[in-house]
């Protein structure tokens, strides 16, 4: 039988309001399910969102997810209040805000509009973590192609956050990204991502998320 995420996520927020009442705010989806990517191990990135969340909170949570459907979809995805998010990097939330799919509630007053600035934050707080990883890894350790694909999927959001700053628009999945990227580097990353050509070098693609991350950085 075919998962349907829609109808597990019917089944979370029937569940979060049995066990919290008013006090849930807002449910969400996000990631690859939420942008229409998923694979057949792909994480159920849910956003619930209450008032305020105490480890009370925190546990009760765990219980309802521990008696979620099980499947080859593991639940992952964001847990918190409403009060903390309003001291929350605003660059951190840039991506957040646009990818989350309001399934209950509203998020209005929860998250703020995202601005250019916002995403020229991400952007570089994104470039530097990965440039900072990459040297690391590849002065230290071992540049394997699994810790790549791994950066690669980070370097995702750094693009699309990038692209925002130039165009101010936001583009949720990954191929509409890469239909409009112009930067070779760039779109061979976003296509080892969806599948489309295999990371056989890994010399070669470090070398491209490294050029990748200068550019962002060099952004103003």
């Amino acid at each position: 039988m075919s998962f349907d995420v829609n109808n597990w996520m019917r089944e979370l927020i029937n569940r979060l309001r049995d066990a919290f009442g008013a006090r849930l705010l807002a449910v969400g989806l996000q990631g690859s399910f939420g942008r229409g990517e998923a694979r057949e191990n792909s994480d159920i990135d849910a956003v619930v969102i209450l008032d305020v969340v105490s480890a009370a909170d925190v546990d009760a949570y765990k219980k309802i997810l521990a008696r979620m459907p099980a499947g080859t979809h593991p639940a992952c995805g964001f847990f918190g209040g409403k009060e903390e998010l309003k001291n929350w990097s605003r660059a951190e939330l840039f991506q957040f805000t646009h990818d989350t799919k309001t399934l209950y509630g509203s998020f209005d007053g929860i998250l703020p509009t995202p601005t250019r600035r916002d995403a020229l934050d991400a952007a570089r707080t994104g470039a530097g973590t990965l440039y900072h990883a990459l040297i690391h890894t590849w002065l230290h350790g071992d540049l394997t192609p699994a810790f790549l694909k791994e950066l690669y999927k980070a370097a995702f959001f750094m693009l699309q956050a990038a692209h925002f700053v130039k165009t101010g628009r936001y583009l949720p999945g990954k191929k509409a990204l890469g239909q409009e990227l112009t930067d070779p580097a760039e779109r061979e990353i976003l296509r080892v991502l969806a599948g489309q050509k295999p990371l056989d070098d890994t010399l070669a693609a470090a070398e491209k998320l490294l050029a990748c991350c200068q550019k962002v950085l060099s952004i103003s």
